[in-house]
């Protein structure tokens, strides 16, 4: 899976192969790379509530509690397209995030845009953790880099600058609280999908679409539409109903 990652080259402008070239594929009678044994990496709705609920003085680690808890809230993000979110992706009239995969933007013809519900608690931390002017980023990790072929390079380098910090904090967190001591940023979407899917019970193919994974292959898929009224629903079952919220103001998002 490594080799395969590499040859892909995601984080660049194409792969380092061409197509005919390229080694795996079971369909085109190629190397098919055998499942292994993979670890569990979620988290249960109530050990997120732990986590969303953690109080601390220090800011780092005040930094990876908001950040982890918007991810996993955010469809399960990951951190790379956390850092390139920017306010122009809030849709105000359905009161929304809207983005594409940094990871799928370039694999299919037609995009796939992922849709996520703003709630109350990821206003709370964009109000703590993002920046003030709301002309750029959401979030302050790649202030002064704009978002080009150009500068991918840079925007690779400081998320990565950025995550160590965040990854260290929350296995400081995961150690106070009792909770898997290897806890990254990686939990927050196998997290959100787990709990959709084994304990929400909701359909496989409305969780693929909520978090960009493809359903072109399924052919019932084009009949399930996602509203924006249904995913509010699907998220608003993620909040801690013990705990009390902002309220969101209608005239405005943030």
């Amino acid at each position: 899976r490594t080799l395969r990652a590499i040859i892909n080259n995601n984080r660049g402008d194409k792969p380092y192969i061409d197509a005919e070239k390229y080694p795996f594929g079971v369909s085109r009678g190629k190397y098919a790379i055998p499942e292994g044994g993979r670890r569990e990496i979620a988290l249960s709705i109530e050990q997120i509530w732990m986590i969303e609920d953690y109080q601390t003085e220090n800011v780092m680690l005040a930094i990876a509690r908001d950040i982890f808890v918007f991810m996993f809230f955010c469809n399960g993000l990951n951190f790379g397209d956390l850092c390139r979110l920017r306010y122009e992706n809030i849709d105000v009239s359905n009161n929304e995030i809207v983005f594409q995969r940094k990871k799928t933007l370039r694999k299919t013809a037609k995009p796939t845009f992922i849709y996520v519900p703003i709630l109350p608690p990821m206003i709370e931390i964009i109000n703590r953790q993002g920046n003030k002017d709301q002309d750029g980023y959401i979030f302050p990790f790649l202030n002064g880099i704009e978002p080009n072929d150009n500068n991918e390079r840079k925007i690779i380098n400081a998320m990565g600058l950025n995550l160590d910090p965040i990854n260290t904090s929350l296995k400081q967190i995961a150690n106070e609280l009792g909770l898997d001591p290897d806890l990254s940023t990686s939990y927050t979407r196998n997290s959100y999908i787990t709990h959709l899917t084994s304990e929400l019970l909701v359909n496989p193919i409305v969780v693929r679409k909520m978090v960009g994974h493809s359903t072109r292959k399924d052919v019932t898929a084009g009949y399930v539409k996602l509203t924006a009224k249904k995913r509010r629903e699907i998220n608003m079952q993620l909040l801690n109903p013990d705990k009390k919220y902002t309220e969101i103001n209608s005239g405005r998002v943030i």
